[in-house]
């Protein structure tokens, strides 16, 4: 009976699903960590922009759900489980790219959600404190450079009569 090389292994687990991939964990713990690698999950990323696969579109349900509708098929809907816990606020989403979404939820508190594994990282305090009214806008997106996810928050206060204008970013 012939084997599977690792390269060819690795290069059949790029092409799937992650649900399917996220099964396949449990295959062995050497599957497991091949599939946590930071290098395959680079890989199956760029294939994934290769071939225009996994593209879906988060719509916001009411105020406290999202919605996942899937490109090439979209009359399949299906429900986000939000792993923050019970919602009491609305949550606002601040960005996406890769498939991680950026969100804000409960005045501040900002969490990477990656839609595909329901894993979130909450990311350290971005508050930027002005006495007076402001405005705030947010971006968030990949650096090539740095190889890292960025997230940048500008406020702009405008004083009265608009003689001062000020601007923050973090």
């Amino acid at each position: 009976m012939a084997t599977l090389s690792h390269d060819m292994i690795i290069e059949i687990l790029g092409c799937l699903s992650v649900k399917d991939l996220l099964r396949f964990k449990c295959v062995s713990k050497l599957w497991c960590s091949w599939i946590e690698d930071p290098y395959f999950i680079n890989l199956h990323l760029s294939y994934s922009l290769k071939t225009n696969t996994n593209h879906s579109l988060i719509l916001r349900h009411r105020k406290f759900q999202f919605l996942s509708v899937n490109y090439d098929s979209p009359k399949t809907t299906r429900r986000l489980e939000q792993p923050f816990g019970e919602q009491k606020k609305p949550i606002q989403i601040l960005g996406s790219c890769n498939g991680l979404l950026a969100v804000e939820y409960d005045y501040n508190r900002i969490f990477l959600w990656n839609l595909s594994t329901r894993k979130y990282q909450v990311l350290p305090s971005t508050k930027i404190d002005f006495s007076s009214p402001s405005s705030t806008y947010s971006g968030f997106g990949y650096d090539p450079v740095s190889d890292d996810y960025k997230l940048v928050r500008i406020v702009q206060l405008l004083g009265r009569n608009e003689e001062y204008f000020h601007s923050e970013a973090k």
